[in-house]
């Protein structure tokens, strides 16, 4: 291999990051116009709650729904002018004067992604849908579609079914 061909594969392999890098940039800047928006959402919903409250006269607790809203709206201006750059180095001030708070924000919000992402899952390999037959044959039936079983999956005992302990030998 010459020097030459050495040095194009390189510059290839830097295009080809470049590029990948620029569309998770691109993407990462997506999802933080959208999250801005819903912030921004957030706080005119919290806000509008403060009437009832002060109509039901707890203008004590609107109040602090207000500061509350005012905190959303400000973390999402916040969020909204700064660049990715700015954030991430935000982020490591953070974590680097308060790391016990960060690591518990973290685990937080992976809990929340983690319960988020379970509950909009479409396929759950383990969900087994049963309704009721009535009185005659067993108690429940499976609504499962036959031949609906994944490869490396046995039945399970309530008729649904499970990944096989073994997998596909």
């Amino acid at each position: 291999m010459t020097s030459q061909q050495s040095s194009e594969e390189r510059g290839g392999a830097r295009g080809v990051m470049d590029r990948v890098r620029d569309g998770a940039s691109s993407q990462i800047s997506q999802q933080k116009d959208r999250a801005t928006e819903g912030l921004t959402s957030l706080a005119q919903a919290v806000r509008q709650s403060t009437q009832s409250l002060r109509d039901n006269q707890q203008g004590t607790v609107a109040q602090y729904v207000e500061r509350a809203a005012d905190r959303i709206e400000q973390f999402s201006t916040t969020l909204r002018e700064r660049d990715l750059k700015e954030l991430a180095r935000d982020a490591e001030r953070f974590a680097r004067r308060q790391p016990a708070v960060f690591i518990g924000a973290a685990f937080a919000a992976g809990v929340l992604a983690a319960r988020f992402l379970k509950s909009s899952a479409d396929g759950d390999v383990y969900r087994n849908d049963y309704r009721p037959m009535g009185s005659s044959g067993s108690r429940y039936r499976n609504t499962e579609p036959s031949g609906s079983r994944l490869p490396g999956s046995m039945p399970d005992t309530r008729g649904g079914t499970r990944p096989s302990p073994a997998g596909d030998l």
